[in-house]
């Protein structure tokens, strides 16, 4: 859908388009990732996801939805343009963001992006980080791909505060891997803002003002001035409670970043204070907001093995949507699943969907499910004897199909001699018990004794940008 005409002339061309979600509480997108070369190996994203509404329905109501990253609560969106962006780490080849309906409108989306990070870079040991603000200091540009090679979006600012320095010559250093560790671009790094004097330093204060907050802090410094031979400009960093993090020694164009630790606090921020006669100085800053990921997803095996299933059939498209079991408020209609650390699938409710075609081998793969329900659906072909072979499977409802053949005997021992299932297979005209040349019906389960079983197995259903303080300090002793 295109937004509104009158917003042509002043926005990117990519945001006069956008895609709405009128249908559905969650609705997802699915990115393919590079995976990590083990369950125990990750790999980093960078996620940008933009939002531009234009009174593209002519309502005037900016609506707002919850933004998932795979299975975790990621942000709400809920003004006409904002963009948010997450570094994120996954042992999956693929990354679900979900837009979820919270009865304030109709979810949209304009850009998604996703790009490949180095994982040695923006280290964290849980969690992912929210970008609150990047910032090209002394600078008026807007710089990302192609100078930076992971798109990172730089944003240029200039504080009145402070003093602009540039450098656009003998920057070849600042492209050296070795040592710009971060990548930062060479554009970026060629322009950087300074105290007036030595005799003060420099900081940064942000809110929102939540003392329950944890903020990530990187700070990239470059000397891009020529100094008299022999000195070196030499700062302390401190926190905003005055806790001494770090003394630098710049070098002439070798690009240095600092990783501070975690911020918290009423007021967070950082200061930078010279230790030399040369003013405290600094070239670029990322501060992001730690999010925490509570809740692990289902056990991929599970995964894979419902998706093919939704795959081979062609049914739930709109409800079966991004994780099947978690949140356990988004579980997909028809399933029940454990609550654990690695959430499995152990019931799977089928019944009148509309089946048509043979039972898929990826219900094999459940490996912990211990209730089937296809009946009064259009199955058909013989019954594979994998059935019997399902760890867990207690009962299994294949009523009111087309199905042929002879039933498995080693399933048959199951529901009967063994009575470990049970199973009902009546309104199958075509399928026998033993002989396929009988016409008798099958029985829908039978004890040892022989006597028939009527099980009736119930449908289940599952309910189941921030303000920037500029801070001039005197020189602290």
């Amino acid at each position: 859908m295109q937004v509104a005409s009158r917003y042509f002339t002043s926005i990117q061309q990519l945001l006069t388009n956008l895609r709405s979600f009128p249908n559905g509480t969650r609705n997802c997108y699915t990115l393919p990732v590079k995976q990590g070369n083990s369950s125990s190996t990750s790999t980093k994203h960078l996620i940008r996801a933009t939002f531009f509404y234009g009174n593209y329905d002519g309502l005037w109501q900016t609506p707002e939805f919850d933004l998932y990253i795979d299975v975790n609560y990621w942000t709400t969106v809920k003004s006409n343009y904002t963009s948010s962006e997450i570094i994120y780490s996954t042992w999956r080849n693929y990354i679900n963001v979900c837009l979820v309906n919270i009865g304030s409108g109709v979810p949209f989306i304009s850009v998604l992006e996703a790009r490949l990070l180095d994982n040695s870079i923006y280290s964290t040991t849980s969690g992912a980080l929210q970008t609150t603000f990047r910032l090209n200091m002394g600078s008026l540009d807007i710089y990302r791909h192609p100078y930076d090679v992971y798109d990172r979006i730089w944003e240029g600012i200039q504080f009145a505060e402070f003093t602009t320095v540039t450098n656009t010559t003998n920057l070849d250093s600042l492209k050296d891997d070795n040592i710009n560790t971060y990548k930062v671009p060479t554009e970026v790094l060629m322009t950087a803002q300074q105290t007036t004097n030595s005799s003060v330093g420099m900081g940064l204060l942000w809110g929102p003002l939540n003392s329950t907050n944890k903020w990530y802090v990187y700070l990239h410094f470059a000397e891009i001035q020529v100094l008299p031979a022999g000195q070196q400009r030499e700062l302390e960093v401190y926190l905003s409670d005055k806790t001494l993090v770090a003394n630098l020694m710049l070098q002439y164009l070798k690009p240095v970043t600092l990783s501070l630790p975690p911020v918290s606090g009423i007021n967070p921020g950082f200061a930078i204070v010279s230790k030399s006669n040369f003013s405290a100085f600094i070239n670029a800053v990322e501060v992001f907001l730690f999010t925490d990921l509570p809740n692990s997803p289902t056990d991929l095996n599970n995964v894979n093995a419902i998706n093919d299933i939704k795959s081979t059939y062609g049914v739930f498209g709109d409800l079966w949507q991004g994780d099947p079991c978690v949140p356990q408020k988004f579980t997909w209609r028809g399933l029940v699943c454990t609550q654990d650390n690695l959430p499995k699938i152990t019931s799977l409710n089928m019944s009148s969907s509309g089946l048509k075609g043979t039972i898929a081998a990826s219900f094999f793969n459940l490996s912990a499910l211990e209730t089937l329900d296809l009946s009064y659906n259009e199955l058909s072909g013989p019954l594979p004897e994998f059935l019997a072979f399902m760890p867990n499977l207690r009962v299994l409802n294949l009523s009111n199909n087309n199905l042929s053949g002879t039933v498995p005997e080693v399933l048959l021992k199951k529901s009967s001699a063994d009575g470990t299932l049970t199973l009902r297979l009546d309104g199958n005209p075509s399928l026998c018990l033993t002989n396929c040349n009988t016409s008798a019906m099958p029985p829908s389960s039978s004890n040892n004794g022989g006597e028939k079983k009527q099980h009736t197995i119930h449908p289940l259903v599952t309910a189941v940008a921030s303000a920037i303080l500029v801070l001039i300090l005197n020189k602290w002793d």
